[in-house]
C-alpha cells in the first residue's frame, strides 16, 4: 500500500523534506561555454545504478558520493556526506535518467517512487528498449532492438555518424550481439534472433565491434571440444575467419594489446575475445564471501584494453567518431545478487573510463569530444542492508565487501546516473527537466540520442530513387569563352540493376549519364593548361540501411574517341581492395589542343556489396565537377 508523505520542513544537516520540486542532489561544477561534438562516446554500465558504482568506491576507495537515507513515514531525506572517488564524478554535467520503455511502466513518477519501498520493483524496461531508446531517441516495448512498437526502423546516433563519414563502433564485456550494443547496430523486433542481429551487424556501417561471444571457447577461456554458435551462425564465422566480411578478425588477447598501444592499428576490424558469454563474470570458481578478484581471472583483456584499441582505430577517420563501449556484466551480477563479482566488473568499468578521459586529454580534447557516462537501468535493487521499508546507506571499509543489501534479481526503475563532460555536454542539462526528491533533475533515456541528433541532425541521404548526378562549376572560368559542364537526361534517376551474384558480393551496374565538357577559351588565357573533371559518390542509403561510398567504383571512358584526352583509371570498389568513390577520383582530363571543344565522357559504373547486405531500394548520388587547369 503506498504511504502518503508528510508535506512538512525538518531540520537538521543534510536532511529535506521528501517532495516534489526541492532538488537536493549533489551539485556539479560550473558550466563552460562549449561547442558541437565531432566525437561522442558513450559509455554505459548496464544495470549500474547509483548504489553500484558507489559500493565499489566503498570497496576500493573506502568512500561514496551519493548515498542517501530515506523514511517514506516520516518524509525526511538525508544526503550521506560524499567524496568523489571515480573519473566521471567530477564531470561538469551530473543528472538523473528516467529508463521506463513504451510497454512497462507509464512513466517514472518521483512521489510514487519514493512513497514505497516496492513501486520501482515493478515494470522495469528491459536493456532492448533501453538501448533503443538510447540509441535512437524512441520509446519502444522491451524485447526489441532498433525498432518501434508499431514495426518502423528508426535510425540511430551510429548510423547518423556513418552518414556524416564518422568512424563508427561498439564495444562490449559481454556478447557483441547483446541488447545494448546491438541497439546501435540492427534493427530486430525479437532480441533473441542474435544471429540475424550479428548479421546485420557485421553487414552495416560499424567500423569496430568488439565483445565475447566465440563460438569455440567456454566461459573459462577454454577451447570448446565442439563450437558453440549461440551469438553468430558457423557460415558467419567461416565469412569472418575468410576474410570475406570487410572486417580483420581479432581474437588473441596480444592482438588487442597491440591496438590499444598503437603498435598496430587496423582500418576496421572485429574483435572477438576468447570466451563465451562475458569477459569475467561467468567464469568458474565463484565461492561466497570471496573478495573481488580473489577468484582467478579469464586470460582475456580487459574492458579498458577494448576501448583504448576502438579509440586508436576509430580515432584515424579526420571526421570523427561515435564509440559504445558497454560494461555489460554488471547487469549480469545484478541479476544474481554477486556482490563480489559486481565489485569487480563495476571497477573495470570505472578503469575504462578513465581511459577514455586519458585518450580524450592525450589524442583529442574537450573542446571537439562529448563523453556521457550512464546506465541503461538498474538492476538488482542495491541498497543498504538495513533498507525495506526506508532507505538505508551502504556502508563498510576498504578492502571489505559493503554492508548492502540485494531486493531484486530483475531491473528497476529507479534513476540511474548520468555524467557527461565536453563539447555539447550542457545540453544534457537543458533536457533534464524533471526533478525528483532525492536526486534532484533528471532527463529521460530518449534524450541521450536527442543530444546527438541535436549537434549531428537526423536528415538520411538522398530521396531519389537511384543514383542522380550533380554538376558543380566554379566561379572565375567564363572568359574570354568559356568552360562548361552538362549532363546528358537520365530521367528521374540513373538505375542500378542487373544484379549478380559473385560469391561473396553482389555486383550491380549501369552506365554514368554522358558528361560534355565544351571548351572555348582562347589558347592565350588558357596556354598549355587545359581541364579536369572528377566524381566522388555519397553514402547509399535504404531507410536507416548504409552502404558507404566506397562499395561504388567506375570505369571511365569516351561517348566518342578524342585524342590527347586521358580518362581515369578504373576505381576499385572496397572489395576489390579500393576506395571506391568515397574519395574524388578523375573522370577525364585534357591539356592545351586536346581540351578545346565539345568532349564526351561516360564511365562504367558498379555497384559492390557483401552478399548479406539487407535487401533495400538504396539511393545515393555521384556529384560530377569540372576544374580549370592552368
Amino acid at each position: 500500500m503506498t504511504k502518503s508523505i508528510p508535506q512538512r520542513l525538518l531540520c537538521g544537516a543534510g536532511v529535506g523534506v521528501l517532495t516534489a520540486g526541492i532538488a537536493l542532489g549533489t551539485t556539479a561544477p560550473a558550466l563552460a561555454e562549449q561547442t558541437e561534438p565531432k566525437n561522442i562516446i558513450v559509455l554505459i554500465g548496464d544495470g549500474m545504478g547509483y548504489n553500484h558504482v558507489d559500493a565499489a568506491s566503498l570497496y576500493e576507495h573506502g568512500a561514496t558520493y551519493r548515498q542517501v537515507s530515506v523514511d517514506p513515514a516520516t518524509g525526511t531525506i538525508e544526503h550521506q556526506p560524499g567524496t568523489p572517488s571515480q573519473v566521471f564524478e567530477s564531470f561538469p554535467v551530473q543528472v538523473g535518467m528516467s529508463t521506463h520503455s513504451a510497454n512497462g511502466r507509464a512513466e517514472y513518477d518521483p512521489q510514487a517512487a519514493w512513497s514505497d519501498f516496492d513501486w520501482i520493483a515493478d515494470g522495469a524496461t528491459d536493456s532492448a528498449a533501453a538501448g533503443t531508446a538510447l540509441a535512437t531517441g524512441y520509446k519502444t516495448d522491451n524485447g526489441i532492438i532498433g525498432v518501434t512498437p508499431d514495426g518502423e526502423s528508426v535510425k540511430n546516433v551510429a548510423e547518423r555518424a556513418a552518414e556524416l563519414d564518422k568512424a563508427t563502433g561498439v564495444v562490449s564485456s559481454v556478447q557483441f550481439s547483446h541488447a545494448t550494443p546491438a541497439s546501435w547496430g540492427a534493427h530486430n523486433a525479437d532480441r533473441n534472433a542474435v544471429q540475424s542481429i550479428s548479421d546485420e551487424m557485421i553487414a552495416g556501417p560499424l567500423d569496430v565491434i568488439v565483445g565475447a561471444g566465440h563460438p569455440l571457447y567456454d566461459d573459462d577461456n577454454q577451447l570448446l571440444d565442439t563450437p558453440r554458435y549461440d551469438y553468430l551462425s558457423e557460415g558467419t564465422w567461416n565469412r569472418l575467419q575468410d576474410g570475406q566480411t570487410g572486417f580483420e578478425l581479432v581474437e588473441e588477447k596480444s592482438d588487442f594489446e597491440a591496438i590499444a598501444t598503437g603498435e598496430r592499428v587496423p582500418e576496421k576490424y572485429f574483435g572477438l575475445a576468447q570466451v563465451a558469454s562475458t569477459l569475467q563474470q561467468a567464469r568458474s570458481g565463484h565461492v561466497d564471501g570471496a573478495l573481488p578478484f580473489e577468484v582467478e581471472q579469464n586470460d582475456v583483456p580487459d574492458l579498458a584494453t577494448l576501448a583504448k584499441g576502438a579509440l586508436n582505430v576509430l580515432g584515424q577517420d579526420e571526421d570523427g567518431l561515435f564509440l559504445m563501449v558497454e560494461g555489460g556484466a554488471i547487469d549480469w551480477t545484478g541479476h544474481a545478487n554477486e556482490t563480489a563479482r559486481n565489485i569487480e566488473e563495476t571497477i573495470d568499468f570505472n578503469r575504462m573510463t578513465e581511459a577514455v578521459v586519458v585518450w580524450v586529454e592525450t589524442e583529442s580534447s574537450w573542446e571537439e569530444t562529448l563523453v556521457i557516462v550512464t546506465a541503461d537501468h538498474e538492476t538488482g535493487y542495491l541498497d543498504g542492508a538495513d533498507s525495506d521499508p526506508t532507505w538505508a546507506p551502504i556502508t563498510g571499509a576498504k578492502g571489505q565487501l559493503p554492508d548492502q543489501g540485494w531486493y531484486s534479481g530483475n531491473h528497476t526503475n529507479q534513476l540511474v546516473p548520468v555524467y557527461a563532460k565536453g563539447a555539447g555536454s550542457q545540453r544534457l542539462t537543458e533536457y533534464a527537466t524533471g526533478v525528483d526528491p532525492v536526486r534532484g533533475a533528471y532527463l529521460d533515456n530518449v534524450d541521450i540520442a536527442g543530444v546527438a541528433f541535436d549537434a549531428w541532425g537526423r536528415e538520411d541521404g538522398p530521396d531519389e530513387d537511384g543514383i542522380p548526378v550533380r554538376a558543380t562549376v566554379p566561379d572565375g572560368t567564363e572568359a574570354p569563352g568559356s568552360l562548361t559542364l552538362s549532363v546528358a537526361d537520365y530521367g528521374d534517376a540513373v538505375q542500378l540493376t542487373d544484379a549478380e551474384n559473385a560469391g561473396d558480393r553482389l555486383r550491380s551496374a549501369g552506365t554514368l549519364p554522358t558528361v560534355s565538357v565544351t571548351d572555348s577559351r582562347s589558347a592565350d588565357v588558357v596556354g598549355d593548361g587545359g581541364w579536369t573533371v572528377t566524381g566522388q559518390s555519397s553514402a547509399f542509403t535504404s531507410g536507416t540501411q548504409i552502404v558507404r561510398a566506397g562499395h561504388i567504383g567506375w570505369t571511365p571512358g569516351l561517348a566518342s574517341d578524342k585524342p590527347g584526352v586521358e580518362t581515369g583509371d578504373r576505381v576499385a570498389t572496397v572489395l576489390d581492395g579500393g576506395v571506391g568513390l568515397a574519395e574524388p577520383a578523375t573522370l577525364a582530363s585534357a591539356v592545351s589542343d586536346s581540351r578545346f571543344g565539345t568532349t564526351e565522357i561516360t564511365a562504367d559504373l558498379a555497384l559492390e556489396v557483401p552478399v548479406d547486405t539487407r535487401p533495400g531500394d538504396y539511393a545515393g548520388s555521384v556529384t560530377v565537377s569540372l576544374f580549370p587547369v592552368d
